[in-house]
């Protein structure tokens, strides 16, 4: 009964220990403990061969180190526990060595740099080798954590009276245990990090091209310690950088172990230049360490900057990618731009038939690329604080037409912006088709009445810059009501269409505007008219040019009635200050009100409207016609 009762508590206890989790996996357990039992079983028996190996290295330090970083803290007491058992009792068991207090020294700087460095669990198992985690690694794995050995060894021979107790004496006891550790971890955990990693990244021929690597480095350093050579001495960091280049920093970290391995153990048998000029064994090590600990800080932070590097660059290149494929699913351009204003990168796989060059665009090339007349909506947009879409815009494309997009740019830190550019070429065609509609007369081509209203506001602006005179004509074609009644709206459409046709062709587009203003009537502004009677004129004889039929009209054949109206947009009398719009329509209705007048003397006829407002009224003769005086009664008649 009792027993049974005890082995109910032992699987209860079991159970408890099993559910906290606090042991490692078992193979994990056992590789790791066999690795240090061997580091440090391999120590000692060269220690037993000759009293100085002590200051080479203490191999023990890194498969403990890398061992709690691989592991969570929980399993940490049970590693500590094991690897300690397995250490020290059989060197107390079978060769009666007492564990004393140097025993602590890995232990204390196993558990401080592991306690440091367990945090970055990305750079432990290999997914990143940023300069920052290796910085750390070298800190708290290199410097630092063996200054806990170094100080407990001193410590521990101060106790014990294991040798010479005045400072100096303890000071080179402390730096050679300081040392012993530091190389060990430096030189080896690396390794032991990155090996797996390595053996999956690379092919057999780079794995290969490595082992050619070592072989070259065994060669001259057997070379350089043989001639006590420190020439060939630093050579042999040559195939390293040439390994660290060529396949990364876990190569590297292997062909520095080597040349570790070749520099201690040419220096332990009295060879190469560390110990030819040193006036000890003693200090030829501890010269020997040193040299190693420095060129290794030095290769492992450009190994690190140099990975940093790389993995910047593929980030960047990615990032490019991804631009290019949002590119790609939108149509859209892309582009990177630094504070200069230069863009880093463009992405626009839609947009080929622009002339940008591959690669980075300087900031004069790109406005190049802008119209010149846009290039002011682009710099209002980058000094908007908003983040909504900028003014439509024109950019030359390889025909050398413009097309039209818009912008809308987020800024990032340290001063770069990234811009989506939407080709909004044909919805801007669409819209200028719309407009056009919606200000154009379907029947003559010519503007409507707010079409008009439009153009006629720019030409009064246009006058008012250049002091120029604006000129409105109000044009009544005779008769008409007569023509569509003989010919039919047909044909009366057809003659609307010749009229307009004249009317469109007066002059410069930019500067005059030719309007179906209802019926048959039609309204024209224009600037820079220096002699608008005339310009009546010509107008009148070039609609009866057309010679078109006409049995209503006394001449024969279609006529206009003319009334035209006068201003100088810079009148400060009449027009200071006043709105545009509300100019325009005052000087149509003078010109209006000519007309009435014109229609009113018998039709085909042209009437002025001068500044005192009286309307004077003149008839047009041509041979051959008879007019007739009829009573104006309207437009319509």
């Amino acid at each position: 009964m009792p027993l049974t009762g005890g082995t109910t508590r032992l699987q209860h206890w079991g159970a408890r220990l099993r559910a906290a989790d606090l042991l490692p996996p078992f193979w994990s357990l056992v590789g790791w403990t066999a690795a240090v039992v061997l580091a440090s079983s391999l120590v000692r028996w060269l220690a037993s061969v000759d009293g100085r190996t002590f200051t080479v290295v203490w191999l023990a330090a890194a498969p403990q180190l890398v061992a709690l970083l691989l592991a969570h803290r929980r399993h940490w007491p049970a590693y500590l526990l094991t690897f300690a058992f397995f250490q020290y009792v059989p060197a107390w068991v079978l060769l009666d060595r007492q564990p004393e207090l140097a025993a602590l020294s890995t232990l204390s700087t196993v558990v401080f740099a592991a306690a440091m460095l367990h945090s970055d669990q990305d750079w432990i198992h290999g997914r990143t080798d940023s300069l920052r985690s290796w910085r750390r690694f070298v800190l708290y794995a290199v410097i630092v954590a063996p200054a806990f050995a170094g100080t407990i060894g001193a410590f521990s021979v101060l106790v014990h009276q294991q040798g010479r107790t005045d400072p100096k004496s303890l000071c080179i006891v402390a730096l050679i245990w300081y040392l012993a550790e530091a190389v060990g971890i430096a030189f080896l955990a690396p390794v032991l990090l990155r090996w797996q990693r390595y053996w999956r990244r690379h092919t057999f021929r780079q794995v290969f091209m490595t082992g050619g690597f070592t072989l070259l480095m065994v060669a001259l350093g057997t070379v350089a310690a043989y001639e006590a050579n420190f020439v060939l001495m630093f050579l042999t960091a040559v195939p390293a950088l040439l390994v660290l280049i060529e396949f990364g920093i876990a190569a590297a970290f292997w062909q520095m172990a080597v040349g570790a391995v070749i520099l201690l153990s040419t220096t332990f048998a009295g060879m190469g230049p560390f110990a030819v000029t040193a006036a000890d064994p003693t200090e030829a090590m501890i010269h020997t360490q040193v040299f190693l600990l420095t060129g290794y800080a030095m290769v492992v932070l450009v190994a690190a900057a140099l990975e940093e590097r790389n993995r910047l660059t593929a980030l960047d290149h990615a990032s490019h990618e991804v631009y290019d494929m949002v590119a790609d699913l939108t149509g859209d351009l892309v582009i990177v731009v630094d504070p200069r204003g230069d863009v880093l990168h463009h992405a626009f796989t839609g947009h080929s038939n622009l002339n940008l060059p591959a690669g980075r665009i300087s900031r004069h090339r790109w406005q190049n690329e802008v119209h010149p007349d846009d290039l002011h909506l682009l710099a209002e947009h980058w000094l908007s604080p908003g983040t909504g879409a900028s003014q439509p815009f024109r950019i030359k494309a390889r025909d050398g037409s413009w097309c039209w997009f818009v912008m809308h740019t987020r800024r990032a830190s340290k001063g770069l912006s990234a811009a989506v550019l939407r080709d909004v070429t044909l919805e801007r065609e669409a819209q200028e088709s719309l407009t056009d509609m919606a200000n154009s007369d379907p029947l003559t081509g010519l503007a409507n009445r707010r079409g008009l209203t439009r153009r006629a506001r720019e030409i009064w602006l246009h006058a008012l810059e250049f002091d120029e005179p604006l000129t409105a004509l109000f044009i009544d074609v005779d008769h008409f009501k007569a023509y569509n009644d003989h010919f039919g709206h047909q044909a009366g459409d057809v003659c609307l269409r010749e009229v307009g046709e004249v009317l469109a062709h007066l002059a410069d587009p930019r500067t005059c505007v030719a309007t179906r203003y209802g019926g048959e009537e039609f309204a024209v502004v224009l600037a820079g008219c220096d002699d608008p009677y005339t310009f009546a004129t010509g107008l009148a004889a070039a609609i009866r040019a057309l010679a078109i039929t006409h049995p209503g009209s006394p001449s024969g054949v279609v006529t206009v009635s003319i009334g035209v109206a006068t201003v100088a947009p810079r009148d400060e009398v009449r027009f200071g200050g006043a709105d545009a719009d509300a100019a325009v329509s005052e000087l149509l209705d003078r010109a209006d009100k000519a007309l009435y007048a014109a229609k009113s003397q018998g039709r085909n006829a042209i009437s002025v409207a001068h500044d005192d407002a009286l309307l004077v009224g003149e008839h047009v003769h041509h041979t051959g016609e008879h007019p007739r005086k009829t009573a104006g009664g309207g437009h319509d008649e």
